[in-house]
């Protein structure tokens, strides 16, 4: 990891609470994505649990919800953040033999 993105990865810890929003953020890294789209990164059968876990992203200014499009993407300061989500999913990659999980 870059020192980049070590000092983001630091700034991130401290205002994402749980594995749920990890996963999310890292959906929408690749583009926006519907509420029910987000669903299966949190737990879809507990829907609140998806919606507060949005609701804490949201709460720390790192996604904004479009409401024409009804569709949640990063933010500016969200996207800043890109590299940080990017080395997390190089590890991920190899650390499940290239395998994404």
């Amino acid at each position: 990891m870059t020192t980049e993105a070590l000092e983001g990865l630091r700034v991130v810890q401290t205002l994402v609470a749980n594995p749920r929003q990890w996963r999310m953020l890292l959906c929408l890294m690749n583009g926006p994505q519907s509420t029910a789209a987000l669903g299966p990164a949190g737990v879809s059968d507990r829907w609140w649990l998806t919606l507060g876990a949005l609701w804490g992203l949201w709460r720390h200014r790192l996604i904004v919800f479009h409401v024409k499009q009804r569709v949640w993407t990063l933010s500016p300061t969200g996207q800043s953040l890109r590299p940080v989500f990017t080395a997390i999913l190089a590890c991920t990659h190899t650390e499940n033999g290239g395998q994404y999980r």
